[in-house]
């Protein structure tokens, strides 16, 4: 259970509060993002003391959460067949439900995440079509997908080259040299 306050206000509230949100985080670093591109995670997150696992989970879980999982929330929306009630409970268990994907962006540095993606799941309650679903769940899918294009962005990525594809040949001569 979060220990964040349950959000009580209306969903448009919630919706506008997310828009902020995207607002704050478009054109310019965030704090959170700059912290993390210099390794600073208040939480103390990281494998052996550095901040490079940190970059890792975020660039895999934004990816995940935004372009893949929260548009396939969007999609179901669409089908006939498929209650609010059911659709808000898969959202949850997604999302919020076992393990808590924005507490844990939270403590790979997102400061804003957690409390963001509480609101989002609480506000769920407030909706009342599967329009308002679309709504509330497009600008939170907005705001997860920014913040992964700013972790795209800071992305260590030239670290690549240490681990370059090999080809088939080069194993075998390599199997010849050690005597396998």
């Amino acid at each position: 259970m979060s220990g964040i306050e349950k959000f009580e206000g209306d969903w448009r509230e919630a919706k506008a509060i997310i828009e902020a949100e995207i607002d704050r985080v478009w054109f310019d670093e965030p704090t959170e993002i700059q912290k993390i591109r210099w390794g600073v995670i208040d939480s103390g997150a990281g494998t052996g003391e550095q901040s490079f696992t940190v970059l890792v989970h975020l660039e895999a879980y934004l990816m995940l959460v935004g372009a893949d999982v929260m548009y396939r929330l969007l999609k179901i929306s669409t089908y006939e067949d498929m209650e609010l009630k059911t659709l808000n409970r898969m959202t949850r268990e997604f999302l919020t439900g076992t393990f808590n994907v924005f507490e844990f962006m939270t403590d790979l540095g997102l400061t804003n995440m957690h409390q963001i993606g509480q609101m989002y799941s609480d506000a769920l309650d407030r909706l009342e079509t599967k329009a308002e679903f679309v709504e509330l769940t497009g600008a939170m899918m907005t705001y997860v997908i920014r913040m992964h294009r700013w972790i795209h962005f800071i992305f260590p990525w030239n670290l690549g080259v240490a681990f370059p594809h090999r080809k088939p040949a080069e194993l075998l001569a390599f199997a010849k040299v050690v005597g396998a």
